[in-house]
């Protein structure tokens, strides 16, 4: 999968759901790990082929996925359910 935060730059790499955050765990141009909290999620919505994830008071996550398109409506309702955030 591969995500940008706000206007920041593009990464690629794993995301993962854990019991309170998703983490985004980049593999390129070197590793890095984000973690957004379930508790700072606004908003969920699935546009465009991308996953919009606004966050309260920061910069909108946006994920996408070349491989697995279906992907990203699953982990947008998985997240939603886990948030508590309406779609």
């Amino acid at each position: 999968m591969f995500w940008w935060i706000g206007e920041g730059p593009r990464r690629a790499g794993r995301v993962e759901l854990g019991d309170h955050a998703l983490s985004l765990a980049a593999t390129t141009p070197e590793t890095e790990l984000d973690r957004i909290q379930f508790v700072d999620v606004g908003d969920v919505s699935v546009e465009r082929g991308l996953l919009h994830v606004g966050r309260r008071g920061e910069p909108t996550l946006h994920i996408g996925s070349l491989d697995a398109p279906g992907a990203l409506n699953e982990l947008a309702e998985r997240l939603s359910r886990s948030s508590g955030v309406l779609r």
